[in-house]
C-alpha cells in the first residue's frame, strides 16, 4: 500500500489496488462523488444509475486489467483502470495475444478536482504499467475537458489523433522513448572570418 502526502487541509492520500470486492464501494463512488458532468467526461456518454451498476458489475480485476483506488480514510475519491489492449494495432507487438498496449480511464471526486488526486492516481498507474512490461498507454479525453488533457501532457502523454471529438493520446514506456541526439560541435570558423565580423560595423573587412 503506497501513502502519499497532501495538502495540509486534507488527510493523506492511501493509494490501493482495487478487487472484486470493491465493487460496492466504486459503484458508490461514480454515484455519489461524480455529478453528471463529471460523469459524462469519464464515459463520454449519459449515465444514469442502472447503467453505472452495469459498468461496475462488468469490470475486471485481472487477466490484463489493473484497478487502482485513491482513499482518503475509508472514503474512495478516485478510481483509474489500465487495460491491456491484446494484438492492438497500435501496439509496438502487433500480434495476437500481444499485450504490449493498454488503455486507461481516470475519474476523481468533484469535491477533490485540482487537489492532486488525479496526478497521484495517474502517475502511479503509468508506473504499474511500465513494471508489467507494456510499451504504450493510450487514453481518451473529451476536447472539452481541459483539465485532463492537460494532467495528461504533464505526464507525457502525446497526442494521437482526434475523432468525433475525442482527443487520443499516448504515452511510451521511458525506456522506448527517442533519444536525444547529442548536440554537433559547431566548426571552427577561421580566423579571418571572424575578424571580418567584428569588423563588419566599421565596413572594413577584405
Amino acid at each position: 500500500m503506497y501513502v502519499s502526502k497532501t495538502p495540509t487541509a486534507l488527510p493523506p492520500l492511501t493509494l490501493r489496488p482495487l478487487h472484486a470486492g470493491d465493487r460496492a464501494a466504486i459503484e458508490h463512488f461514480f454515484l455519489a462523488e461524480m455529478d453528471d458532468v463529471s460523469l459524462y467526461w469519464r464515459f463520454f456518454r449519459t449515465m444514469t444509475p442502472m447503467t453505472v451498476h452495469a459498468y461496475v458489475e462488468q469490470m475486471r480485476f485481472d487477466n490484463g486489467c489493473f484497478v487502482l483506488g485513491a482513499f482518503f480514510g475509508e472514503r474512495l475519491v478516485g478510481v483509474a483502470e489500465l487495460s491491456a489492449i491484446p494484438g492492438s494495432e497500435n501496439c509496438i507487438e502487433n500480434r495476437p495475444g500481444a499485450l504490449s498496449c493498454a488503455e486507461l480511464g481516470i475519474a476523481v471526486s468533484n469535491h477533490l478536482h485540482q487537489k492532486g488526486v488525479g496526478r497521484q492516481l495517474l502517475s502511479s498507474l503509468l508506473d504499474t504499467a511500465w513494471q508489467r512490461g507494456l510499451k504504450r498507454v493510450q487514453l481518451s479525453s473529451l476536447r472539452d475537458n481541459r483539465p485532463m488533457l492537460g494532467l495528461a501532457a504533464r505526464l507525457g502523454f502525446q497526442p494521437l489523433r482526434e475523432e468525433s471529438g475525442e482527443i487520443i493520446m499516448q504515452a511510451l514506456r521511458p525506456a522506448d522513448l527517442p533519444k536525444a541526439v547529442p548536440l554537433q560541435t559547431k566548426a571552427a570558423t577561421p580566423k579571418r572570418e571572424i575578424n571580418c565580423t567584428a569588423k563588419v560595423v566599421n565596413a572594413r573587412c577584405r
